[in-house]
């Protein structure tokens, strides 16, 4: 079930990034967003998958038989290991599926309402209302996820790493994400 936009939660100070499919550059992108924000202020960075993975026990905030969160705090090749390794102070990690997505980022809400969030997420659109909302797709490739489009994403290219956005147009001031001109 899609909510209507008036039905999210309001989070400019959230920046979302979500992509087409699996290997569009979401990471490669947020991990340059979170070094670029990084060099003057404390990024919080999440990121959102349906699918479970093992973890390790000593990272875990909370699990149950809905979703579990996680603390990134280890080096290595994972998502949320290269958002921390990128200059995120925090990193999370919410394996939810859709339909547990809202009560898991609920559970993290109130931890993120004063901070920079960037975020790793195609289902968060549901529920919130980010910032700003990055839509990455390799270029040259058709639309997949096209429900995606009707959030009014910035929409980016990626060839090889290379976006076609500048992301120092990215401005964070007053607790809300814009871009300049």
């Amino acid at each position: 079930m899609e909510n209507s936009s008036e039905n999210r939660i309001d989070f400019p100070n959230l920046l979302l990034i979500a992509g087409n499919g699996r290997n569009v550059g979401k990471t490669w992108l947020a991990c340059r967003i979170i070094e670029k924000l990084s060099q003057n202020h404390k990024v919080t960075a999440i990121k959102i998958s349906a699918h479970f993975h093992a973890v390790d026990e000593d990272s875990i905030v909370i699990q149950n038989n809905r979703f579990i969160i996680c603390s990134e705090n280890g080096i290595n090749t994972k998502d949320s290991s290269l958002m921390l390794q990128a200059g995120a102070e925090k990193v999370y990690f919410i394996m939810a599926s859709p339909k547990y997505l809202n009560e898991a980022f609920h559970f993290l809400k109130d931890d993120l309402i004063n901070k920079i969030v960037v975020c790793e997420s195609g289902g968060l659109i549901e529920i919130i209302n980010p910032g700003l909302f990055l839509f990455v797709i390799k270029k040259g490739t058709q639309i997949q996820k096209p429900h995606l489009l009707h959030h009014s994403p910035i929409i980016i290219k990626n060839s090889n790493n290379q976006f076609d956005f500048d992301i120092s147009r990215i401005a964070f001031s007053k607790g809300i994400f814009t871009l300049e001109v």
